[in-house]
């Protein structure tokens, strides 16, 4: 068992120091590597997940087994935790983009000890409006913007994980082709609004960036 520390729980800082000690109990500290598997779709959700460090990636399969990611998320955050508010099964599956730490807190026990603390509870609120947001961009990303928009607005939104991400994952988080993503990431770079080296890119121009962004409105 990995060791804890009050560190590992500065999600919670909002907590006395007597909850925190008590949730540091009920709570383990697992290491995953690069696409390590955290759940699966259907799997019970024993464990409210917090994701201490890394990119954790949410991802289902489409009709022709494709695989559409969901969400990319970033330390510190909650995986899925509508699953365990909800107390139903997975959605969607849970791999990792980068090695990463994951806090595991015994569900059951927090449910019991810790939901029904108005802090936690508007805690929960803010976390899942969070991924109503995120949600709302996905829908954005496949269905309302075409594809230089979508890779901008993605670049714009993300600039804190593109150095942890190359272009082909970055195309497969948009749903689009690596041929595409090439072609108006090359188009971006000779209108020196970005920087793109051995595959990962870097953000120069925002404002000219924004324009592409909102190319729609």
């Amino acid at each position: 068992m990995v060791k804890i520390d009050l560190n590992d729980l500065k999600f919670f800082n909002f907590l006395k120091e007597e909850d925190l000690l008590r949730l540091k109990d009920i709570s383990i500290k697992k290491f995953f590597n690069k696409n390590e598997i955290l759940f699966y779709k259907g799997d019970e959700p024993k464990y409210l997940h917090l994701l201490l460090k890394g990119i954790a990636k949410l991802y289902t399969y489409d009709y022709k087994d494709n695989e559409v990611i969901i969400h990319n998320l970033m330390a510190p955050n909650l995986i899925a935790e509508i699953a365990n508010y909800e107390e139903m099964n997975f959605l969607a599956n849970c791999s990792f983009e980068t090695n990463a730490e994951v806090l595991l807190i015994d569900y059951k026990k927090f449910k019991e000890e810790f939901l029904l603390k108005p802090e936690i509870s508007i805690f929960f609120i803010k976390s899942l409006t969070k991924k109503i947001k995120a949600l709302q961009s996905f829908i954005n990303y496949n269905i309302s913007l075409n594809s230089m928009e979508k890779i901008a607005k993605f670049l714009y939104d993300n600039e804190s994980i593109l150095m942890n991400l190359k272009q082909v994952k970055i195309a497969q988080i948009l749903n689009i082709t690596p041929e595409t993503l090439s072609r108006k990431i090359a188009k971006l770079k000779r209108e020196n609004i970005i920087q793109n080296e051995k595959g990962y890119i870097k953000i120069l121009d925002y404002k000219r960036l924004e324009t592409y962004v909102n190319s729609q409105s």
